[in-house]
């Protein structure tokens, strides 16, 4: 890994295996039992490390092989989780009503999965693992009117009952000696969008100060660990290769970027959806983009040349050394993962590797 930190990384997820899925399915149906199943898992993961390994990646995650989707260390394994039919605030294809995550009950923590997911990815391989997990930001999207109220009073309420538990979940984490974490949210690329802050002012609510909310969630987290170097990965949507969020960072930057108490900034540049590099100027000092250039969600490979042109475009408002390099997203966010097959995930993460090796050594 390069004393800067790693050049080249993963965001989370990877495609799962159509064995795993075959098995997680048999085991839905009764006719797999918890061990079988874990045995599968764990045949998943120890591919999906030495894809890694293979391609050059300098800190490794599980692949998310344990998941069904990339919510899972809160709505799996926190109670007090449900699902209400909601109408989707932001979307691709527009509103739309949706059966949705959404607190239903007291939360209580349940199983700690990025701790166990950590534990034995370390046992297979001797890089780097990184857990992740969802921001506290994504967790208050959760708080649904008309649902949530039984269990806590306002968003608020539930903030501070959850807070504290992920809290736990990564106090399990750093104890077991994992000192690089990242969090995903969602949310913030919402704001992107000027359809979406006129909704949102329609409602009463100020964008801005829902912006800084947000981060002040994620603040009160990030703040109780400053032995952990933290990743935040600004997600614009991954289900089946779509995408929610389109617009530059351009209204969010000023605050986000400078704001967000993280080290590392997992942003997404793949298309021209994503805007220009300029909204980078704002990046505090402190903090490392990680520049999201190779596209998870087509199969079309991005030529070397392009990506590292791609770099210096973004070094002119951001130092080379305070630059990385990951694919947009996770291959596979949710359980059936997106529209690329075994091949392209490889060439991808392969380039990742030999473009950080060429541009940072």
């Amino acid at each position: 890994m390069s004393t800067n930190g790693p050049r080249a990384e993963v965001v989370g997820s990877l495609l799962r295996p159509d064995y795993l899925k075959d098995a997680v399915a048999r085991h839905h149906a009764g006719d797999l039992n918890e061990a079988g199943l874990r045995a599968v898992e764990d045949r998943a993961v120890r591919e999906r490390i030495a894809l890694q390994e293979e391609c050059g990646i300098e800190v490794v995650t599980d692949g998310e092989m344990r998941r069904t989707a990339w919510t899972d260390p809160l709505t799996a394994g926190l109670g007090g989780f449900g699902r209400s039919e909601q109408i989707g605030l932001f979307s691709q294809s527009g509103p739309r009503r949706s059966m949705l995550p959404a607190l239903t009950g007291t939360v209580t923590l349940e199983r700690n999965l990025p701790l166990q997911e950590a534990i034995f990815a370390r046992e297979c391989t001797s890089r780097p693992v990184k857990p992740t997990m969802p921001s506290p930001s994504y967790a208050s999207h959760l708080y649904v009117p008309g649902v949530s109220e039984e269990a806590y009073a306002s968003r608020e309420d539930c903030l501070a009952a959850l807070i504290p538990l992920l809290a736990e979940l990564v106090r399990g984490v750093v104890d077991a000696g994992f000192d690089y974490i990242q969090l995903d949210c969602p949310r913030y690329s919402a704001l992107v969008m000027t359809e979406t802050r006129e909704r949102m002012r329609e409602l009463g609510m100020s964008p801005d100060s829902w912006l800084g909310t947000m981060i002040s969630f994620d603040n009160q987290l990030i703040d109780e660990f400053p032995e952990v170097t933290w990743g935040m990965h600004v997600c614009r949507g991954n289900h089946q290769s779509t995408w929610y969020a389109e617009g530059g960072y351009d209204l969010i930057a000023e605050q986000l970027f400078s704001e967000l108490h993280v080290d590392r900034l997992f942003l997404e540049y793949d298309t021209p959806r994503s805007g220009t590099f300029e909204p980078l100027r704002f990046v505090a000092s402190d903090k490392t983009v990680v520049l999201g250039l190779l596209s998870t969600k087509f199969p079309e490979l991005e030529p070397d040349d392009v990506v590292i042109a791609r770099i210096e475009e973004a070094s002119e408002h951001v130092p080379l050394e305070r630059l990385a390099l990951s694919p947009q997203c996770g291959f596979a966010s949710t359980f059936p993962g997106n529209l690329v097959d075994e091949e392209a995930q490889r060439r991808k993460l392969q380039t990742v590797a030999r473009v950080a090796r060429t541009v940072w050594g």
